[in-house]
């Protein structure tokens, strides 16, 4: 690529480079005193309550084990604010459901370094009876009451967190017992956050990512789910896993080793187990291979729909399952899960042990089966997508002369690497996408996104044989009837 660019500072004092134990440290001190429940935490001590259990209520560990013995796992989401609340639901998910790794959503005042708030509401909470928190206000329930919560059930505990400020959650989490962490940097920059730059958001999350570092030097394997990109309309599964790429790369740096990567449902069978296969072949080329941490892990989770479910929950179902049978397909080492009450309102426990119910029944009855969909036109949209992510990939590294924090932060600046409907006013929000003829997701406009003409002229060519079969444009009216074409039922309709 020839364009020549002029990083800002801030861009500059971004690196992928490991920090140092002073500086880790230095930062570990501030971390820790920003509230009360941080004095709490010691890293040996907390080392050694994760060695003192089995090693399959470790996330990192029991995803290792099932990609080497071809177990396929489940996760659902959920969080309320009470510890009692929590803790009846995560075993409920795990023994009625069949959960294999268990959530705890974090709140949203968490998320947002609001402690005192959210103290005040699990306070309310546990006086009325009532979970006042859209999650699990982990920070003030700290370091002891997360322990109750994470030996209350013989599967591992992730944290689900949706944060640019995720340090003394994590710090909480970790000494509490809890294995594995949704991340990281470029999914919550563009999703959670309007202003927030890379430039604070990548260094927050590094520091994550080095606790995770210390944490395997003394013997505990942390895993990280891995985001990416996504919102809850149709895109591309390519930007996801060129996202994914990055913010691995990110982590490994500082010594994480265990990546759970998303590829998400978008519908379309053909894409759906090729987007699996893909984002697995290139995040291995470039982790392992070009990068060179030959002892990462890497697996890869299917998420079900993110966007607008239907309100009859029997249709779904219908979503649940398709997702669960094109995952299959295409070799998804696991499925989280959104319940079928998506459509109607906050989950209850039992929709959510239903839901991972319907998804086992499906993973059982293909388990062991070899059927495949019609080789030729998967392996194309396989082979265009891995052309696609390679190409964007080289072009934001080059920009960012070999380093990923770089690269991702020029990326999205200059617009290769962009999202449709993204919250964040640091995406360009140039890029369009559409439905195919098939229900397909192809590129309308990629803004400025280095998408190779091959890939662009075949997704061009998808879109008109639509547009010839309805004989009229795509248009903006389009668009939008192709964001709620998954609740309505139908992929297309012209």
């Amino acid at each position: 690529m020839n364009t020549i660019i002029q990083p800002r500072a801030a861009t500059l004092a971004l690196s992928t480079e490991r920090w140092d134990d002073a500086r880790f440290d230095a930062e570990r001190a501030r971390i820790l005193a920003t509230w009360k429940t941080g004095a709490d935490v010691d890293l040996n001590d907390a080392a050694a309550f994760h060695r003192s259990r089995a090693a399959l209520t470790n996330v990192s560990r029991k995803r290792a084990w099932a990609k080497e013995t071809g177990n396929v796992l489940l996760q659902p989401y959920g969080g309320v604010t009470t510890l009692a609340g929590q803790t009846e639901l995560i075993r409920h998910v795990a023994t009625e459901g069949g959960a294999d790794i268990v959530p705890t959503t974090i709140d949203s005042q968490t998320r947002n370094l609001k402690y005192a708030a959210a103290g005040e509401a699990l306070k309310e909470s546990e006086r009325q009876g009532v979970e006042l928190l859209n999650g699990f206000p982990i920070v003030n329930h700290g370091v002891a009451n997360t322990r109750q919560l994470v030996q209350a059930v013989d599967v591992p505990v992730e944290m689900r967190i949706g944060t640019v400020f995720p340090q003394l959650a994590v710090e909480i989490g970790f000494a509490g017992g809890m294995s594995s962490v949704t991340a990281g940097p470029i999914y919550y920059t563009a999703h959670y956050s309007r202003d927030t730059s890379f430039a604070e958001t990548i260094p927050n999350w590094q520091y994550v990512f080095r606790l995770i570092g210390r944490y395997a030097e003394l013997g505990v394997p942390i895993g990280l789910q891995i985001h990416g990109i996504g919102t809850s309309t149709p895109f591309p599964n390519t930007l996801l896993g060129v996202c994914c790429v990055l913010e691995t790369l990110i982590a490994a740096a500082q010594g994480a080793r265990s990546f759970s990567l998303d590829a998400r449902l978008m519908g379309n069978l053909v894409q759906d187990v090729a987007g699996v296969r893909a984002i697995r072949e290139v995040a291995e080329d470039y982790v392992c291979g070009r990068f060179g941490y030959r002892d990462a892990v890497i697996t890869i989770d299917r998420k079900s729909w993110s966007g607008r479910y239907p309100e009859d929950m029997a249709r779904a179902y219908g979503i649940v399952c398709y997702n669960a049978m094109s995952g299959m397909l295409a070799g998804a080492n696991e499925f989280i899960a959104n319940s079928v009450q998506e459509g109607v309102g906050i989950p209850a426990k039992e929709s959510n042990a239903d839901t991972l119910k319907a998804i086992r029944q499906v993973i059982g009855m293909m388990k062991g089966q070899h059927a495949a969909l019609q080789a030729e036109p998967v392996e194309n949209e396989i082979r265009l997508m891995k052309l696609e992510m390679n190409a964007i990939l080289d072009a934001v590294l080059e920009m960012g002369e070999g380093d990923p924090a770089r690269a991702t932060e020029l990326g999205f600046r200059y617009g290769l690497i962009d999202i449709p409907f993204a919250a964040s006013r640091q995406c360009k929000n140039e890029v369009m996408v559409a439905r195919d003829a098939e229900g397909a997701v192809r590129y309308l406009d990629p803004g400025k996104i280095p998408v190779p003409p091959e890939v662009l002229k075949y997704h061009r060519a998808c879109l008109e044989k639509r547009e010839t079969g309805r004989k009229r444009k795509i248009d903006y009216q389009t668009i939008v009837d192709d964001i709620f074409s998954i609740s309505r039922g139908s992929l297309v309709i012209d």
